[in-house]
């Protein structure tokens, strides 16, 4: 079944393109609420925004970087594989700091480290990089 983005992408691309910019988006939000000192508000906005984030990346892209890993060295050999096994890469690495992050401001105070601030910024920017990232990855295969 082709998406709705007329693309020729499955649809499941699409809804993993659309649902992740949206998500992107509030955390964005997010960002602002923080720099509004809206602490409360900005805690239980990006818990919500970094658990959602796992259902497209569960549902959408784990299935098809399992099946780009199983080729070995053969993903380093053209773009149409790299990129994507690459964007799995830095993508899950980007998704499990900012869950990371989530857990340890909302439900494990005693987590390092002592002072997350430094951890909030990387967290959100390779996250944001990360969505980017995943739209080029789209480009690539699709358009």
């Amino acid at each position: 079944m082709t998406g709705f983005l007329r693309s020729g992408a499955p649809f499941v691309a699409d809804v993993t393109l659309v649902s992740l910019w949206a998500l992107g988006a509030v955390a964005v939000g997010g960002w602002i609420l923080a720099r509004r000192r809206a602490f409360p508000r900005h805690c239980r906005l990006m818990a919500w925004v970094a658990l959602l984030a796992w259902l497209p990346i569960l549902f959408g892209m784990v299935g098809r970087w399992l099946e780009l890993a199983q080729l070995g060295r053969n993903v380093f050999v053209q773009t149409a594989t790299v990129v994507p096994f690459m964007h799995g890469v830095t993508g899950g690495l980007a998704q499990g700091l900012m869950t990371y992050t989530v857990v340890r401001m909302n439900w494990r105070r005693k987590w390092p480290p002592r002072r997350p601030l430094w951890l909030m910024r990387i967290s959100m920017a390779l996250w944001l990089l990360s969505i980017v990232g995943g739209t080029g990855v789209y480009l690539l295969l699709y358009r």
